[in-house]
């Protein structure tokens, strides 16, 4: 196992670049899946929207109330009353409704024939029209009560509407399926690592094939009692250990970081998603011990990786998400194991059972990824014996001298 010790050494003088890397990666998702949280969250939470109330009639308790409700459920914001000041509030959404009350209002409100408060929406509609719709059901009670008792004081009318709307519903969350749904942040992570697991697995291998690719190297590992296959396979060994070894630390860290947020999940289900992050560590190396045969430079190296696994991860559905590409990507994008992983992720995010029906299309999207790394494997393993007994190719490398 002399080629296996060597390639530790090698992979243990870049230690420093391999943690700097990982650091990163790993820095990136967390920071982008935390600032999203929010838009993955599956729970019911009630939106508190802002509002502002522009009072261009007298000083009266229905205004009164409807600005005590409006407060309630959501957030005041105080404006000026002439036209610069609205406009700007509703073009930054400064706002997500402006109430303005006409002249007049609360007079016509109490003759019985009431003038229509003015909404003025944000471009943040559902919060615009969540807000908008308090405004209607305090309007709406108000003149339920008043067409039932017209002789009803102003403040005993506001008080009773007022009560009417406090009263609450006890609601139960139920869960339809094996168990709770998975986060959307945890899924988000989760995807993610298609590029974080791509660049450290490329990273590890062609660090190790630029070394042994330096010509008085090549010639005397040609002419040692070992045979390809065994160097090769060692080199290979070293390779998975340093790939299985970033898999493991990226799995614990999403485990550690969302496992609260897993709560009330299956295990199964979590343990299939793990199960597609490991058949994306396979097909990264044999990917990346494809494009290592190429590679004879350290920036060459950088620029693969950066290249091949931004436009894996772009075009699979990684960064972007598919249902909004059009049909002729994601056409192309079926040919592309990264698609694939994604769509198991996806079908495991979905499943409401472990049936085998349901479970077909995860394992069928799993087999396409293993298929894609079988074939790769095979291609390098053909490539390899013609080129990398090369000495034209062994000669062209450009790589430091290791100590």
């Amino acid at each position: 196992m002399k080629v296996f010790k060597a390639s530790l050494l090698v992979i243990k003088h870049h230690y420093f670049s391999y943690i700097v890397n990982f650091m990163i990666f790993i820095g990136l998702a967390v920071l982008i899946s935390s600032l999203t949280a929010d838009d993955f969250d599956p729970t019911f939470r009630e939106i508190t929207p802002t509002f502002a109330i522009v009072n261009r009639d007298v000083e009266s308790p229905l205004i009164d109330g409807l600005t005590t409700f409006m407060s309630e459920n959501g957030s005041r914001v105080e404006l000026e009353d002439n036209r610069n000041a609205l406009q700007d509030a509703v073009f930054y959404n400064a706002t997500n409704l402006i109430i303005i009350v006409p002249e007049g209002f609360n007079e016509s409100f109490i003759a019985g024939n009431p003038i229509t408060l003015e909404t003025v929406r944000s471009n943040q509609m559902a919060r615009a029209l969540i807000a908008d719709s308090l405004v209607d059901q305090y309007m709406n009670m108000a003149r339920m009560y008043f067409a039932v008792d017209s002789g009803m004081g102003e403040e005993a009318l506001v008080s009773a509407v007022l009560q009417s709307l406090t009263l609450e519903a006890s609601v139960e969350k139920v869960f339809f399926g094996i168990a709770a749904p998975i986060d959307g942040v945890y899924m988000f992570y989760m995807s993610m690592m298609n590029y974080i697991l791509l660049v450290l697995c490329f990273l590890s291998v062609t660090n190790l094939t630029l070394v042994f690719k330096r010509t008085d190297l090549k010639r005397r590992n040609l002419c040692a009692p070992i045979s390809l296959r065994s160097f090769s396979l060692q080199q290979m060994l070293a390779s998975a250990l340093m790939s299985f070894a970033a898999w493991i630390i990226t799995v614990a860290i999403g485990l550690i970081m969302y496992g609260s947020n897993l709560s009330g999940v299956d295990p199964r289900v979590i343990g299939l998603m793990i199960l597609n992050t490991f058949v994306l560590v396979i097909f990264a190396l044999a990917l990346a011990s494809l494009m290592s045969t190429f590679v004879n430079s350290r920036n060459a190296q950088q620029a693969v990786a950066n290249i091949s696994t931004m436009a894996l991860c772009f075009l699979g559905g990684v960064f972007v998400p598919l249902e909004i590409m059009g049909d002729g990507i994601v056409a192309v994008s079926r040919f592309l194991p990264t698609y694939w992983n994604m769509t198991a992720l996806t079908r495991i995010g979905e499943l409401t059972a472990l049936d085998a029906d349901s479970l077909a299309p995860v394992w069928q999207a799993i087999g396409v990824q293993l298929a894609f790394a079988a074939a790769i494997f095979a291609i390098t393993l053909l490539l390899s014996k013609h080129i990398g007994q090369s000495e034209r190719f062994a000669s062209s490398v450009k790589t430091e001298v290791e100590v």
